[in-house]
């Protein structure tokens, strides 16, 4: 049995966190997994969003786009909450920071409730977990985690899930939500 109880309004929240550091795999949560530890709950991968303008990230990085991918997030959000879904994920690594934050944030405090909680496992749990991603160099996951790690800001809930199996990371988000951590007011 769950230990879900369900909020009263509805709820979007803003997971980031360093390359490697588990955001996608909880977002690819199965609905009944999702279902059973949080209630109706979407997901939403800005890094899909930003796909569908640079499908081999050959860009720059561009605080347009960033802000395009920002506002589509939120209107999906919105068109979740209205077929009846009571929480919203939405994740990516360009979503720590106020000045993309804040445009998008008023009208999301009309739909409900807002949080920004923050992934930040160890550097070992990163590097085992993209082990065997060649893709991936090492250095470049580490060095983005400590880049991350340095813009924190104090108004995000951080995770330490270095030894939390996915479906964990779930249920705390889930309860550190319920506990009111890292809620969002107004404007970061």
């Amino acid at each position: 049995m769950s230990d879900f109880v369900p909020v009263a309004r509805p709820t979007t929240v803003f997971l980031s966190g360093s390359a490697g550091s588990g955001k996608t795999t909880v977002l690819r949560l199965s609905h009944d997994l999702k279902l059973s530890t949080w209630g109706r709950t979407a997901a939403i991968d800005t890094d899909q969003l930003f796909l569908m303008v640079d499908p081999h990230w050959d860009l720059p990085y561009d605080d347009a786009r960033t802000a395009l991918a920002l506002r589509q997030a939120a209107q999906l959000t919105q068109s979740f909450f209205s077929a009846d879904y009571e929480n919203v994920l939405i994740a990516g690594n360009a979503i720590h920071d106020a000045i993309d934050l804040n445009p998008v944030i008023p009208d999301l405090l009309q739909l409900g409730r807002v949080f920004h909680l923050t992934l930040d496992p160890s550097e070992e749990a990163i590097l085992q977990r993209t082990a065997a991603d060649a893709d991936r160099s090492p250095a470049h996951l580490i060095s983005d985690l400590q880049h991350q790690r340095v813009k924190r800001c104090p108004w995000s809930a951080p995770i330490d899930n270095s030894t939390l199996t996915p479906l964990e990371t779930l249920q705390k988000i889930a309860h550190l939500v319920q506990a009111g951590e890292g809620e969002i007011h107004g404007l970061v």
